[in-house]
């Protein structure tokens, strides 16, 4: 259905002495179809909403259930009743070159019940149809193996595309500081030809960190092998750390990437530079406001096919015929479960969390503390949210639950984390803010409705995590436990740079001297040696010598020279290094100089 057969929406206008033609209650009927298919098509997308599964009896036919669809031009499609067909008489079937095929169903309109109209009828017809009956077709075609970037809200980059493989990265747009973001790689196999795909990348994220607190991710893959059409995914999580910039970027220079397609090595066409912004939102709050800014426009193209695929035949060809030796459905086939922009929201959802039940909210901040009669600034750190811990409807007294690792967002180290059960106030108030923490025993406070739980916490001091573990002391009241947090750290104080001093603290950059093209960016990577790593500042010596964002990412200038980055730490300035950028045309022939 085109978009100019839905809008403009044009309601029949009725008054008095108005004469009716059959012209008149077609607009109606028009207009109340094309409004209802409207809003299954952006509420709901195309899919199917019950049944139709697909069974292959024998050989030569199979068997499809009675179900509902929605097609692509939010027309609905019901089968009332099973059918059985055999697929040497359906459509397509003299077609099929491949051996698996996709079954589809598709929506079909036809005139019935013949009535006798005299002369009247259109264009001098004696009969008319009296109805129509809004039914369904099956049809085969080869399966078409296609790889779509959803591009909505995802930022994609190429990396690699040639006759044999593409390769991809994709993470949102914009990204919840304090978070966990996925960063996903795709790998299409684009040629018959069995080559085996070698890469090895270094990324730079000067705002993220992985796993071990580096600000470099590595990605290895050795040795993959894939079939023309075939795609597979790999997922890196990654954490974007609380700071004061609102963007940032991710950063590859074209020499660490590394591709190899069977015995020979391809070389990239340019290295990577994807932009990215920073939020405080939180994730469910940035994952609708993204998707919600979708224009109609965009939101309308996205169904591109009408009808609906509801399995893959598997085929098995000889000289004299072609025969079915299964049926798949589980990859074929969409379910419409939830509203369409409530599927949006999840995928959007599964870039910033391994686990939805976890709602983490860590918010650091700085706080000045005074003691004593001499007031002395400290800085403290902290961060807080929310635990659902899903229970054993078996659990009995004595039963250990354990909560996913959550990450903190404090860095590394020894961090103070604190754990209170929430429960809501059943008693009146003039607001509707009925949520209490009570961390402790809740029968000090007359409060028996809570469960009696034992919590304790286990901090991953190398990781920048923690789990908790609860033991219910009584009976079980409810599925899911649901827990505060508030976690603590200290940081050294304003005058710490002395002692640091001490204790031979120093911050180098793992490549003190770098060889850049005119205006190509590049992190700064910063290894800490005795002291935790801390907030970093960035300067030029220099003016007019290039630009250095609040993340450390360099962009050198169109002028060719030797350019000096001032680096330091912002809570200990004493604490300080340099870096040099060597700003050429040509790379290369600087490095063979050097």
């Amino acid at each position: 259905m085109k978009n100019n057969q839905l809008f403009p929406f044009e309601r029949n206008r009725y008054y008095a002495g108005k004469l009716l033609t059959s012209a008149d209650f077609e607009a109606e009927q028009l207009y109340m179809n094309n409004k209802r298919r409207f809003l299954n098509r952006v509420l709901f997308g195309s899919g199917i909403v019950c049944g139709l599964n697909v069974v292959n009896l024998d050989d030569l036919s199979i068997l499809v259930e009675s179900g509902v669809a929605i097609d692509g031009a939010g027309r609905e499609i019901v089968v009332e009743s099973t059918v059985i067909k055999k697929i040497s008489g359906m459509e397509g079937f003299d077609t099929l070159n491949g051996d698996a095929a996709g079954l589809y169903i598709r929506y079909r309109e036809e005139n019935i019940h013949d009535v006798y109209c005299g002369d009247i009828g259109t264009d001098g017809r004696e009969y008319e149809s009296n109805r129509i009956d809004e039914g369904y077709e099956l049809y085969l075609k080869d399966e078409e193996k296609s790889f779509e970037k959803n591009s909505a809200f995802l930022l994609w980059e190429t990396l690699m595309d040639n006759a044999d493989y593409s390769v991809y990265i994709s993470i949102p747009y914009t990204v919840p500081k304090g978070h966990m973001v996925k960063l996903a790689m795709t790998i299409c196999k684009n040629s018959d030809t069995a080559k085996e795909l070698s890469l090895h990348i270094t990324l730079q994220m000067p705002a993220f960190t992985d796993a071990k607190g580096s600000h470099e991710l590595r990605i290895d893959i050795d040795r993959l092998s894939l079939f023309k059409g075939q795609s597979e995914g790999r997922e890196y999580w990654i954490f974007a750390e609380y700071s004061t910039a609102e963007e940032t970027s991710i950063l590859c220079r074209k020499e660490d990437i590394c591709f190899q397609v069977g015995d020979y090595e391809i070389e990239p066409a340019k290295g990577l530079n994807m932009k990215l912004l920073l939020s405080e939102q939180q994730p469910y709050e940035l994952a609708a406001s993204e998707v919600g800014k979708v224009s109609l426009d965009t939101d309308m193209r996205e169904e591109l096919v009408e009808d609906v695929c509801i399995a893959t035949l598997k085929l098995l060809r000889t000289d004299t015929s072609c025969l079915i030796s299964g049926a798949a459905q589980q990859e074929a086939r969409h379910y419409i479960v939830t509203p369409k922009k409530t599927d949006q929201r999840q995928l959007l959802m599964s870039y910033f969390m391994r686990d939805s039940r976890v709602e983490h909210q860590p918010v650091p901040f700085i706080q000045e503390m005074q003691t004593g009669t001499e007031p002395e600034n400290v800085p403290m750190q902290m961060a807080g949210g929310r635990i659902e811990i899903p229970l054993d409807v078996r659990m009995k007294k004595g039963d250990v639950c354990l909560s996913d690792e959550i990450m903190h967002g404090l860095g590394k180290g020894n961090v103070y984390v604190e754990v209170g059960m929430e429960y809501l106030d059943d008693m009146p108030h003039g607001t509707n803010n009925r949520r209490n923490t009570i961390y402790g025993n809740p029968e000090l406070f007359n409060i028996y409705d809570c469960m009696q739980v034992e919590t304790a916490v286990r901090v991953l001091n190398d990781k920048g995590s923690f789990q908790v573990a609860a033991k219910l002391l009584g009976e079980q009241k409810s599925i899911v436990l649901q827990l505060n947090w508030v976690a603590v750290k200290f940081s050294p104080s304003k005058d710490s740079d002395e002692i640091q001093e001490g204790k031979n603290c120093s911050i180098t950059p793992d490549m003190p001297t770098v060889h850049l093209n005119p205006k190509e960016s590049f992190y700064f990577n910063i290894s800490f040696q005795n002291l935790l790593p801390c907030r970093l500042s960035y300067e030029l010596t220099e003016p007019c010598s290039g630009e250095i964002s609040a993340d450390g990412t360099y962009t050198a200038p169109a002028k060719e020279g030797v350019y000096e980055i001032y680096i330091y730490c912002t809570d200990m300035p004493k604490i300080s290094t340099y870096a040099y950028a060597v700003v050429s045309k040509n790379k290369a022939e600087e490095r063979q100089t050097i």
